[in-house]
Formats: structure tokens, sequence, C-alpha cells
């Protein structure tokens, strides 16, 4: 690409084109990415009938290159050209650059607006695929996304996986197994992949781990499929991995109770259901900053109070007790049920299944 422009075949400002616009801190930042290996989105070139070559989609970049190959500007290590390995920026680092002949201008200049307006640009996991590949932590990431046992829950589109979605929730949850619930955008990246001293042994751990907690999905997913409920959702997805990790060695009778009183409710779990707060709370703090770690705290706290009330008598206790747990009322004022609905099962007093059953009209086990 750099040949064509020195010997004068490509033309970077075709009419349809902008001109030099990126700021000297864009520009330098490009480098950097090139500099670490980070992928960069394909260019188009128009090769005309005259054989000359235009620039259609990657002009701002090619001109950043072009302005680091003459020694304009420095990185973003404040190092020129000539301070570096020069190979790598010739030789090993590799673009995609697509050629478009036998079309005519007015094809060219639809094309480059479409390109502009609705072009895809590379998505978190994906980046991450290229920044971190071969490392420990995203081998472990791509082996475990692709384990039957994940898989098979179905939780993603043919899409969202060709986005990678599936490895990013599962970074997601490794992340969680070993930190707790976290603010995702910062966490997962820090702590996660750009931790220096992951280990093999932490990669074995993580993934026993993880494989434990899959046990439970895949027994839940038999009792009733899981893509059928809410909680194929991301945000619940997440929040219930991390109950079941804190959880992890109850009775699975006990755990299966849980998820049949949760898929029951679930249906009633949305932001606008003015009659029962705490399902109301638990849905906005799915959909409004849901990433963040608050949020997530409190869709913890969510189910906690439903799952491991230890209350016989919550509708006993004055409001003003600071012992009273919101959401078990919320549950038993929302279905019209009473104390007499709760059931004992291990340690927990939990809504009794065939009064929810009856409550919500669902009979789905």
């Amino acid at each position: 690409m750099i040949s064509l422009f020195d010997s004068g075949e490509l033309n970077l400002n075709p009419p349809y084109q902008r001109g030099d616009i990126w700021s000297p801190i864009a520009k330098r930042k490009l480098i950097d990415s090139i500099k670490h290996s980070y992928p960069l989105p394909a260019f188009f070139i128009y090769r005309n009938v005259d054989g000359q070559f235009e620039m259609v989609d990657g002009q701002q970049r090619t001109r950043a290159i072009l302005g680091y190959h003459k020694g304009y500007f420095p990185d973003m290590d404040k190092l020129y050209i000539q301070e570096i390995d020069a190979n790598f920026f010739y030789s090993s680092y590799q673009i995609a650059v697509y050629i478009i002949s036998e079309t005519n201008e007015s094809e060219i200049e639809d094309f480059y607006y479409r390109v502009n307006k609705y072009g895809t640009k590379l998505n978190r996991p994906e980046i991450a695929r290229a920044q971190y590949s071969s490392t420990q932590q995203q081998n472990l990431v791509e082996k475990l996304s692709t384990e039957n046992d994940f898989t098979s829950l179905n939780l993603f589109t043919d899409a969202t996986l060709k986005r990678l979605n599936d490895t990013d929730l599962v970074a997601e949850l490794l992340t969680l197994q070993k930190l707790g619930n976290t603010d995702k955008k910062i966490q997962v990246e820090k702590r996660f992949y750009e931790n220096i001293d992951f280990t093999e042994q932490d990669a074995r751990a993580l993934e026993e781990q993880f494989g434990e907690v899959l046990v439970h999905f895949q027994r839940f997913n038999a009792i009733y499929p899981l893509n059928r409920t809410r909680y194929k959702q991301r945000n619940d997805f997440y929040t219930l991995y991390g109950f079941l990790k804190d959880n992890v060695n109850l009775e699975r009778e006990t755990l299966d109770y849980f998820y049949k009183i949760l898929v029951l409710i679930g249906e009633d779990i949305y932001p606008s259901n003015e009659r029962c707060y705490s399902f109301r709370e638990y849905a906005n703090n799915c959909v409004s900053q849901s990433n963040s770690k608050r949020a997530r705290d409190e869709r913890s706290k969510f189910l906690n109070d439903l799952l491991l009330n230890v209350d016989e008598h919550p509708l006993s206790r004055p409001e003003d007790d600071p012992d009273v747990n919101f959401v078990i009322l919320d549950l038993l004022t929302f279905y019209n049920l009473n104390d007499d609905s709760l059931t004992q099962q291990g340690l927990y007093w939990l809504v009794n299944l065939g009064e929810l059953e009856r409550a919500t009209g669902r009979n789905y086990f």
C-alpha cells in the first residue's frame, strides 16, 4: 500500500472522500494499535478502468500509516520509525485489503456511504481475542466457551455467536468466579486478562470451579429449558451463576427447588410491575447500569433473600424490624399467600411450589 502511494498509483482523495481530518493523537494511537498487534478494520481499494487505485475505506488509517512511515510524527512512546523494529511494521504485521473492480463510480460512492454509515466495528471480545491470543486466560476462555455443558444451554443466537458473545460471557463468569461481582468493563480486562501472575494452576482451578457450577445448570436445563426462561438473558444468567458458585455445595434437591421457584416467578419480573417492588427493582437492575457492581450486588441480594430465607413467619414481623425480609414479604403479598405458604427445604423456608403453581397458573414441571 505504501509502495502504491509512493509510485503515485494510489489516490487517497477521490471526490467522495474526506480530507485529512484525524488529530495527531488519533494517528499515534493507530500506530500504537499496530505495535500491539491489534487488528485493524479492512481497507477497501477501488481499481478503476485506467488501472489506478482509489482508497474507498481506510483513508484516515492510511494517512496515519504513511505519516509514521515518512517520520512525520512519533508513536505513543515518542519513538520515530527509525528508532523501532521497522521490520515488524513493514513485514510482520498484516492488514486485510480488498480490491474492488468491475464496477462504476456511482456504485463505489454508494459503497463508501454504506460502509461509513453501517459498517460494523470490532467489539470487546473480538479485540480481546486478538489482544490476548495465546495467553492462558484467553485459551481458557476459548476452551470453556466450547464445552458441551455450556453450549448445550443454547444461550446465544447464531448472530451473537459470530460476535463472540459466548467468549465474552465466559470471561465475565471467570472473573466473577475469581473476584465476585465487579464492574465488568474495568475488571475483566485489568484483573483477569492483564493479571501477569495468572498461572496454569489458576487456570485449572477456574476450569474445575466452572465445571462444578455448569453441572447444576445442566440439571436445571433438564428440569425446564433455561433458554425458555428469563435466566437465559446475560444479566440474569450472570447473577444466577454467582449464586450457584456461592452455594455450589448445597443439596441438589434444594438447588432444584430454588430453580423451580425462579422459573415460576420469572414472567412476573419486569420493570413496570407496580404491584411487586422487589420484582420491579430486580428487573430494573437488569436493564439500568446493569454491569455496574452496585446493580450486580442488588441482584445477588434479591436471590439471596428470596432463596436463602430462614424466617418461618416473615409476615408476622413489623416492617420496622431490621431483620424483615422484604423480598419474601413482597412475594407472599403479590401472590396473595401467607406464612403458612412457606415450607422448609433444608435450612431454608421457601414458598410452597404447589401453592406457587396455583397462584401463578403455571404448571411447568
